[in-house]
């Protein structure tokens, strides 16, 4: 009998953090501070670097890219997060052709992350206006992508 109350002790002790855990999430980033500007608190371009870096965020989930193209000003950083729970990718940038003969990865050298393990990141800062073309050299039939970097 002591051993079935353990066992429910642990799972209602694990049910109460996991709830504490989604009000925390649920109250997310608020910061406190007065809105007196009147303005009706949307984010825009002018506000601070901490919304410009969520935007420029590309996420790696299920053999994907997420979104799989994004755009951004020159001088942006783009961060790249692991999400999936075991499968490292990489972020290589580069050319994928996929023929008769099968996928072809062709890598330009413009940067490459190295195997990106689940839960880490890679970040590349754009300086140069253009498209650069993007993939995982693990799963190039699947994972590509594309960042399309506009002048200032």
């Amino acid at each position: 009998m002591k051993q079935v109350r353990r066992v429910l002790s642990a799972k209602v002790g694990f049910a109460a953090l996991l709830a504490s855990l989604l009000l925390l999430a649920a109250c997310g980033g608020s910061t406190g501070d007065d809105d007196s500007d009147g303005s009706d608190g949307a984010v825009d371009s002018a506000d601070s670097a901490d919304s410009a870096g969520a935007e420029n965020t590309v996420v790696m989930e299920l053999i994907s890219f997420k979104p799989e193209v994004i755009e951004v000003s020159a001088g942006d950083t783009v961060t790249w997060t692991n999400e999936e729970a075991a499968s490292a990718h990489t972020v290589t940038s580069g050319q994928v052709e996929q023929g008769s003969g099968g996928v072809t990865a062709t890598p330009d050298d413009r940067f490459d992350s190295g195997n990106v393990a689940a839960g880490d990141t890679f970040e590349f800062t754009f300086d140069e206006p253009g498209t650069y073309a993007y993939y995982c050299a693990i799963h190039p039939a699947t994972m590509t992508g594309e960042v399309r970097v506009a002048a200032n």
